[in-house]
C-alpha cells in the first residue's frame, strides 16, 4: 500500500511530539489551592515582615514610656514573644530585662516564669546545656498552678532535643520526655490555650485514641483567623496526627496551613511545618524539586538572620541533598536532551525528503487548483448577484410591510379619531340643540311676563332654571358617550392602579371626577387649564387630581399618563 505524503508527514510529527515528551516526561498536575495559597504567601513575605517590623516600633514606643515595674514587665514579655520567633538577640535582651525586673521586686512567680521562658529559648538555639542549668536552678515547689503547664511543658521540649542530640530511638531523654508527656496532661485543664497542643503530642506515637483530639483541633482552626504562633503550633500537630492516622491529604493541607501561618506571622526561629514539605516535595520527584528548594531555602534564609546556627546547619543538609537533586535532575535533562538531538537530525532528514515529495505534488495540485480556481469565480459570481438580488428583494419586502403596518396603524388611529370625533359631535349637536329650545322657551316666556309686568314670577322662573342640573346632565351625557365609545375603559384604568386604591364610581354614576379627567386625557386632551374649563373647576383642582391618582399607580408615574392614552380599543357603532 502506497503511503501518502499527508499521511506520512502526520507519522511524522507524532514521533517528534513522543521525542519531545520523554524530554519532559513530569506531567503537569494540578497544585492544590493549600499549596498555592502558601506559595503566594511567601511571594508577599517582605510585607509580613513590614508589618513585624511596625508592630515592634510600637511595643518599643510603649515600652519606653512604661512608668510602673509591671507595665515595664507586661511589655518585656510581649516582645519577647514577639521576637522569640523572629530575633534572638532582640528576643534575649527583653526576658533577660524581665529577669532583673523579677529579682529587682523580689517576685517569685515574674521570675520563674521568666526563666522558662529563656530556657525554651536556649532550647530552641541549641544551647541545651545552658537551658537545662537554668530550668534546675527553679524550685519546683515554688511554682503556682499557673505556671505548671509551661514548667512541664518546656521540659518535654528540653528533652526531646536532648534525646535528638544523643540518637537513638529509645534513650533515657525520650523516657524522660514521655514522663514529663504525662505529668503536663495531669495538670493543664481543656480550657488552657495549648492543651490540645499538648493532648496532640501526649497522643503521638502511641495507640492512644486521636479522633477527638483531630476534631476538637480542627474546630479550633476553623474558628481561628490564622495568625498566631499558637495557630502556627495547633496546625502542626494537627498534620502530624493525620500522618500517623494514614490521611496523607489532611496531613499536607494542615502541614501547609502551619507553614502559612509561620509565613503570616514572619516566623524566624524556627519553621519546621516549611522543612517538612521542602522534604516532601523533594520526595515527589522532578516535578516538585523547585519547590522543594525554594522552602528550604526560605528556612535556610530565616535561620540565619535570626541566627539559629543550630537550625541553619540542619537545613543545610537538607539543601545539600536538594542541590544533588537538582544536579541529578539536570544529568537526566541533558541525557534526553541529546537523544532528543540525534532522534531530531533523523527526523530532519526523513521530513526534508518529505518536504520534497510535498512540493511536487503541491505543483500539480496548483495547476489544477487554479483550473478550479477560474470556475468557482465565475460561479462566485453569480451566485454573488444571486444574493444581492435577493437580498434587496427582502429588504424591499421588510420596507413594504413596515410601510404597510404604518399605514394601518395611523389608519386605526384615524378611524379611532373619526368616530369619537362623530359620536361627540353629534350629541354635542343634540345638547346645543337642547339648550337652544330651552332658552327660546325661557325667553318667549320671560317676554310675555315682561309685557304684563310679572316680575315675581320671572325672578321665579328664572331661579328655577338651575345650572348645577344641566351641568350634571352634560357629564351625564359625556359618561354615556365615552362608555359608549370605550366600555372597558373603567376597567382598564383600574388594572393600572393598586388593588386597593382603585376608582369606582358611585351608585347611579357613569363617571366620577377622577375617571373623567383620565377619560379626556384618554381623548387627547392633557391640558390641565383645558380639563379644568371643560369640568368647570380650577385648574388646581384637576393637578390635585392627577396627582392623587397617579401616586396610586403601580407603573412608572412619568408613563402613567401615556399608559392612559393607549387604554383599550374603541367600539364602532354599526347603527
Amino acid at each position: 500500500m502506497k503511503l501518502k505524503p499527508t499521511n506520512f508527514l502526520l507519522i511524522l510529527l507524532a514521533a517528534i511530539a513522543a521525542a519531545t515528551a520523554g524530554c519532559s516526561h513530569s506531567a503537569a498536575v494540578e497544585t492544590p489551592d493549600y499549596i498555592a495559597r502558601l506559595d503566594s504567601l511567601i511571594d508577599h513575605s517582605p510585607d509580613f515582615e513590614r508589618n513585624k517590623l511596625m508592630r515592634l516600633a510600637e511595643l518599643t514606643q510603649k515600652r519606653k514610656n512604661a512608668v510602673s515595674t509591671t507595665d515595664k514587665y507586661m511589655l518585656n514579655s510581649i516582645l519577647f514573644d514577639e521576637y522569640h520567633t523572629y530575633k534572638s538577640d532582640s528576643a534575649i535582651k527583653y526576658i533577660d530585662a524581665n529577669i532583673e525586673l523579677a529579682l529587682q521586686a523580689g517576685n517569685k512567680d515574674w521570675l520563674t516564669e521568666s526563666k522558662i521562658k529563656k530556657s525554651e529559648f536556649l532550647t530552641g538555639t541549641g544551647l541545651l546545656a545552658d537551658a537545662q542549668n537554668l530550668m534546675e536552678s527553679i524550685d519546683r515547689q515554688d511554682i503556682v498552678p499557673e505556671l505548671l503547664p509551661a514548667y512541664y511543658g518546656n521540659m518535654i521540649y528540653l528533652y526531646s532535643h536532648l534525646g535528638n542530640y544523643t540518637g537513638g530511638s529509645v534513650n533515657e531523654y525520650y523516657i524522660k520526655e514521655r514522663a514529663y508527656k504525662d505529668s503536663v496532661m495531669s495538670v493543664i485543664t481543656p480550657d488552657h490555650p495549648e492543651y490540645l497542643w499538648y493532648k496532640g503530642w501526649d497522643i503521638l506515637g502511641t495507640a492512644k485514641p486521636e479522633e477527638e483530639t483531630i476534631k476538637r483541633l480542627k474546630e479550633k482552626l476553623s474558628a481561628s483567623n490564622l495568625n498566631t504562633h499558637q495557630d502556627a503550633k495547633d496546625a502542626y500537630i494537627l498534620a502530624k496526627l493525620y500522618e500517623q492516622a494514614g490521611d496523607r491529604e489532611n496531613y499536607l493541607r494542615y502541614m501547609a496551613t502551619s507553614a502559612a501561618v509561620d509565613v503570616k506571622i514572619a516566623n524566624s526561629s524556627e519553621i519546621s511545618s516549611l522543612e517538612d514539605l521542602s522534604r516532601i516535595m523533594f520526595g515527589k520527584g522532578d516535578g516538585n524539586i523547585d519547590r522543594a528548594y525554594r522552602y528550604i531555602n526560605y528556612c535556610l534564609n530565616k535561620a540565619i538572620s535570626y541566627p539559629n546556627r543550630v537550625k541553619a546547619y540542619g537545613i543545610s543538609s537538607a539543601l545539600d541533598a536538594i542541590s544533588r537533586g537538582y544536579e541529578q535532575r539536570n544529568i537526566r535533562h541533558q541525557q534526553r536532551i541529546r537523544n532528543f538531538l540525534v532522534l531530531a537530525c533523523v527526523l530532519a532528514a526523513i521530513l526534508t525528503a518529505a518536504i520534497v515529495i510535498i512540493i511536487v505534488q503541491n505543483g500539480r495540485l496548483r495547476r489544477q487548483g487554479r483550473d478550479l480556481d477560474a470556475t468557482n469565480k465565475t460561479l462566485g459570481d453569480n451566485i454573488r448577484n444571486l444574493n444581492e438580488t435577493h437580498q434587496q428583494l427582502n429588504e424591499a419586502n421588510t420596507q413594504l410591510k413596515q410601510l404597510i403596518a404604518d399605514l394601518q396603524q395611523k389608519n386605526d388611529e384615524l378611524n379611532e379619531a373619526n368616530f369619537v370625533k362623530e359620536e361627540y359631535i353629534c350629541n354635542i349637536f343634540t345638547i346645543c340643540s337642547n339648550y337652544i329650545d330651552k332658552l327660546s322657551e325661557l325667553k318667549k316666556s320671560i317676554h310675555v311676563k315682561v309685557m304684563k309686568k310679572k316680575y315675581i314670577e320671572i325672578e321665579n322662573e328664572t331661579e328655577d332654571f338651575d345650572m348645577k342640573d344641566e351641568l350634571k346632565e352634560f357629564y351625564r351625557s359625556f359618561d354615556t358617550v365615552f362608555l359608549h365609545i370605550y366600555p372597558d375603559f373603567v376597567n382598564d384604568f383600574n388594572s393600572l392602579l393598586q388593588e386597593d386604591k382603585r376608582i369606582t364610581p358611585k351608585e347611579g354614576e357613569l363617571l366620577n371626577t377622577e375617571l373623567r379627567i383620565y377619560a379626556l386625557i384618554r381623548l387627547g386632551i392633557t391640558d390641565s387649564i383645558k380639563i379644568a374649563e371643560f369640568l368647570h373647576c380650577s385648574p388646581q383642582t384637576i393637578y390635585n387630581n392627577r396627582f392623587k391618582v397617579r401616586s396610586k399607580a403601580i407603573v412608572d408615574k412619568k408613563d402613567f399618563a401615556e399608559r392612559v392614552r393607549k387604554l383599550g380599543g374603541y367600539r364602532h357603532s354599526e347603527a
